[in-house]
Order: structure tokens, then C-alpha cells, then sequence
């Protein structure tokens, strides 16, 4: 647990970091670029953490970055099976730029998924996640008191989960974004007495949010709301306005009937801008969330930290699904995020 939940944005370790090998279009087995620049490499595993593989045979550090040697025993995705040069209903989704490239739900980008662990000697030079415990004090007397803690997500299906592998059944079997959240603040306030209530489902938006608010969040009489929409509404490309009035209206539902209720609102990661049509305005809700903060409402910022991550990264390495969904390693990157939003990591 203090390894996933170590923050991405400190120290000199960083363990599991996951990359999706990819062929070249000329069938060469790419330079993976990391998060850090590696200085040691540490351990190179199928992300299940069932194989572990073999320096210099199955792979070298080259300039900081991963190369796969022919020959590897690590599975590398042709460039044909990643862009396929037809369509394949259920498999793939149109390329922005033309063309077909890869979906899959469940384990399938997990299973071909492998995980990276270095120490490095440079820093991040992306934007620290803020804490804003402070907008959220009864929230933070709670946690500090021991007291019970009605924690409630209300969200679309990065809120239910979907991709982490302890949700879809495959090893090695890591908790999804909200539990790992749970888990932090249990050690590092030591309480026990977190409730957690999920009333997520996939593939909506806020205004279904809005539709919904009494039975799915003020019926659940929650102390803490966390709201997480925006990857649905971005990509229908509901305008920043309707986006912020239905966050307001949720908020007006649940605190009408749960008046102590405080809230931390979620700005959406990012979708692949190479799939046709996910990525929309989701970027856009940021900056009109940050208005809406003030003492009981804080946002956590991981469309600040997506962007951040996918400057070193390509998309495919932390997706679940290719489209919109995290796999394990962005799911810490979400509880990170949450944690020290709720002051439970440093910064």
C-alpha cells in the first residue's frame, strides 16, 4: 500500500510504472520513455505481476528510457493489431487522424500491459496536486476526531472503477481509485470509521447527475460528496456553463436534505485525443470548477496531472480501455490526487 500510494510527484523510486509495447510501423520494438529519466532499473514485470523478466535479454535502459531487444519474451503489440487496417466491430474505434485504432474493456490492455520500477535521480516538473483541506473543515475534524465518515461517489464509470484490475478480475487484483482513497486516509489518520457508498454508474453525464441527485446523493446522506463527472460531458461537448449549473444543482439536492454535507468535485483525466470524438471540452471544465471552490467545496485537480503525466507518457500506457478509462497506475494517480487534496500526502 505505501508503494502505490507513494506520490508520483516525490522522492527517487518509482515502482510500477506501466507502458503498453507497441511495434513500430516498420516492425521495430520502440525506445518506451518513462515518467523519470531512469538512472537504475529495478524490476520489469508483466503488469499481473505474475512474469517477471530478464535484464539484457528481455530488456536494456538506453539514454533513461526502456528498450525491448528482439527476441524479448515481453509481448509486444504489432502495429497492424494496434491500428488495424480495417475496421473490427467491438474492437476498435475510428483514428482522429483516419483509419482504426484499438479498444478493449475489461483486462485486455492490462494483460498486454507491463510494469516499470527505477530509481531516478530528477524531479517532477509537473504541477504539485494542491491540498485544500482547509475549504473542507468539517470534513478534516472528522478525520482527524476518528469520527464516522460517510463518504459517498457519485459519478459516471471511472467513478465505478471499471478497468482496475481488482474490479475486472484479473492479478493482481489492485483496488480501484476510491478504495485506495479509503485505505490512505485510514493509515494516515488512523480511522476506522470511513463508510464508503457508491452511486457511480457507467457512461453518464451530469445531467443525469442532476436528474438523479436526491435518490443516488442526497438519499445516501453522505458528509462528503465526492462528484465525478465530466469525461461523458466533455465528450458530448456539453458546454462549460450547463456542465457547472448541473454540478451546482447536484450540490443545491444534496445539501438541502444534508445541510453538514461538504463536497470535492473531480476535474475529469483526459480522453485519447487518437480515438475520433472522445476528446471534446473536458479541459474546458477546469478553470469554472476552481470558481465554484469556497469553504465546503475543494476540487481535485486530475485534469491538471493527467495532462502533466501524458507530457512523458503516451496515452496507452495508463489507459484500461484506449478510450477514457485508467488502468491500475492512473488509478493511483486519481487516489493520489484525492489524498492530497484531503491532506494525506505531502507535496
Amino acid at each position: 500500500m505505501d508503494a502505490l500510494l507513494s506520490p508520483f510527484w516525490e522522492g527517487d523510486v518509482m515502482t510500477n510504472e506501466s507502458l503498453l509495447p507497441v511495434r513500430g510501423e516498420d516492425g521495430s520494438a520502440a525506445l518506451m520513455p518513462l515518467l523519470y529519466h531512469a538512472d537504475e532499473i529495478l524490476s520489469v514485470r508483466s503488469a499481473t505481476l505474475e512474469t517477471a523478466y530478464q535484464p539484457g535479454r528481455d530488456y536494456t535502459l538506453e539514454n533513461g528510457s526502456l528498450r525491448l531487444p528482439e527476441g524479448t519474451a515481453i509481448p509486444v503489440m504489432d502495429w497492424d493489431d494496434y491500428y488495424p487496417p480495417e475496421e473490427e466491430k467491438g474492437r476498435c474505434f475510428p483514428h482522429s487522424a483516419g483509419g482504426w485504432i484499438r479498444f478493449g474493456e475489461g483486462a485486455y490492455f492490462h494483460r498486454r500491459q507491463i510494469v516499470v520500477s527505477y530509481r531516478h535521480a530528477d524531479a517532477w516538473r509537473g504541477a504539485v496536486p494542491a491540498c485544500k483541506l482547509d475549504r473542507l473543515p468539517k470534513t478534516a475534524k472528522r478525520l482527524r476526531e476518528g469520527a464516522p465518515l460517510r463518504l459517498l461517489i457519485f459519478g459516471d464509470s471511472i467513478s465505478t472503477g471499471v478497468n482496475a484490475s481488482g474490479v475486472t478480475g484479473a492479478p493482481p487484483f489492485q483496488k480501484p481509485w476510491y478504495d485506495l482513497t479509503v485505505d490512505g486516509l485510514a493509515g494516515f489518520y488512523g480511522t476506522r470509521g470511513i463508510r464508503l457508498l457508491n452511486t457511480s454508474v457507467g457512461g453518464k453525464t451530469s445531467d443525469w447527475g442532476r436528474e438523479t441527485a436526491r435518490e443516488n446523493g442526497a438519499a445516501q446522506r453522505p458528509d462528503l460528496c465526492v462528484l465525478g463527472f465530466g469525461m461523458n460531458d466533455g465528450s458530448g461537448r456539453m458546454p462549460p456553463e450547463t456542465f457547472i449549473d448541473n454540478l451546482r444543482a447536484i450540490m443545491a439536492v444534496v445539501s438541502a436534505e444534508n445541510p453538514g454535507c461538504e463536497f470535492v468535485l473531480i476535474a475529469t483525466t483526459l480522453a485519447n485525443r487518437e480515438v475520433r470524438g472522445f476528446l471534446g471540452c473536458q479541459a474546458d471544465y477546469l478553470a469554472p470548477m476552481l470558481a465554484l471552490e469556497r469553504e465546503g467545496v475543494a476540487v481535485a485537480d486530475m485534469t491538471t496531472f493527467h495532462r502533466d503525466l501524458l507530457r512523458r507518457k503516451p496515452f496507452r500506457d495508463m489507459t484500461g480501455n484506449n478510450v477514457n478509462h485508467p488502468n491500475d497506475f492512473l488509478s493511483r494517480a486519481y487516489a493520489q490526487v484525492m489524498l492530497r487534496t484531503l491532506g494525506a500526502l505531502g507535496g
